[in-house]
């Protein structure tokens, strides 16, 4: 069943592309060069009571992208969560938030696609203030980027990888490195620091 409403793709590194249904035209050539087009599989309320909308955006005619709202009286309906599996491997690569505005305010990545979130921003009023990161895929984040607009301010590492933050960086307005810190005995406070 397909409404004409805009359908929201998240991809990776929180770029939201908005395409509308009913414009989407061919932009995936498949294995036999047949154009394909973004449709929507099923649309049906689950047991939290969001609507859950599963679009194939490929043609394979298996759902890679997963919206779920909130239906509002008088409105078009609120999306409060969105998955897509950007490599059609069947599973999902990333998971976004919205705020009761439609903001986004959470994003979880699966860069590598083995199945584990690597990457996580975190916005407020819909702009990025950190993002966790998994450097070395082990599971646990080991990066942490701060903003300060769209600009990284300030960058703490888990060097030795023990769970605590052992190197601070701070940026400047052109990303380089004006200042660090570093925690010498592994208690997670700065002991040494450079200007």
């Amino acid at each position: 069943m397909s409404r004409h409403r805009p359908l929201a793709l998240v991809c990776p590194f929180g770029l939201l592309l908005l395409v509308p249904l009913a414009a989407c035209g061919g932009s995936h050539k498949g294995p036999d060069t047949d154009v394909r087009r973004a449709s929507v599989l099923t649309e049906e309320v689950n047991s939290e009571g969001l609507l859950v909308q599963a679009i194939d955006v490929n043609g394979d005619g298996r759902a890679d992208v997963f919206n779920y709202m909130r239906e509002r009286e008088d409105n078009a309906p609120l999306m409060v969560r969105k998955e897509t599996d950007l490599n059609w491997d069947g599973r999902i690569d990333v998971r976004a938030w919205f705020d009761d505005s439609g903001v986004l305010e959470k994003e979880e990545m699966d860069g590598d696609f083995d199945g584990r979130v690597d990457w996580t921003d975190h916005y407020q009023g819909g702009k990025r203030v950190l993002s966790e990161i998994d450097t070395d895929f082990d599971g646990t984040y080991d990066l942490f980027k701060y903003y300060e607009g769209a600009k990284v301010r300030r960058k703490e590492r888990d060097t030795d990888r023990d769970g605590s933050v052992d190197l601070w960086e701070y940026l400047d307005d052109q990303g380089r490195v004006v200042k660090t810190g570093r925690d010498l005995d592994g208690d997670g406070v700065m002991d040494v620091r450079s200007d």
